[in-house]
């Protein structure tokens, strides 16, 4: 979730005072009552890829790929024992095809917002934060 109002040069670019949120529910199975749905909402899986050509949405992997190469961004949420788990590139959003009507715009500088959490003794991350923008 991103905070009504925001804009790319706002101050709240990292955490803790990140303008984003990331909401963690545990899975549940896909409903069937398509009256009940929000009209326009889709649904994608992810997928692995190798295709250098395409950018990933959402990029897992044990370090973020900054674009600025600035690490130190990570400080205060490195700090609070959060590690990195994903990435979502927002070149990486589906522009054309299927979804192309939901993107009008990009919102945070057509960069990667990095999420980090605190995996618990059994490995399971039950709270993600939104690290950073890099833009």
């Amino acid at each position: 979730m991103l905070r009504n109002g925001f804009d790319i040069g706002d101050s709240d670019l990292q955490y803790p005072d990140m303008a984003m949120r990331a909401l963690v529910h545990p899975p549940s199975p896909r409903g069937e009552r398509a009256d009940l749905g929000w009209p326009g909402l889709r649904s994608a899986a992810l997928s692995e890829t190798a295709d250098d050509d395409e950018p990933a949405l959402v990029q897992f992997g044990d370090e973020p790929v900054l674009i600025q190469n600035e690490p130190s961004y990570a400080d205060a949420v490195r700090a609070d024992g959060h590690q990195f788990l994903f990435q979502v590139n927002e070149e990486g959003w589906p522009v054309a095809g299927a979804l192309e009507d939901v993107i009008e715009e990009y919102l945070w500088g057509y960069g990667p917002v990095y999420f980090y959490g605190i995996p618990g003794d059994d490995g399971i991350v039950r709270e993600v934060v939104a690290g950073f923008i890099d833009f």
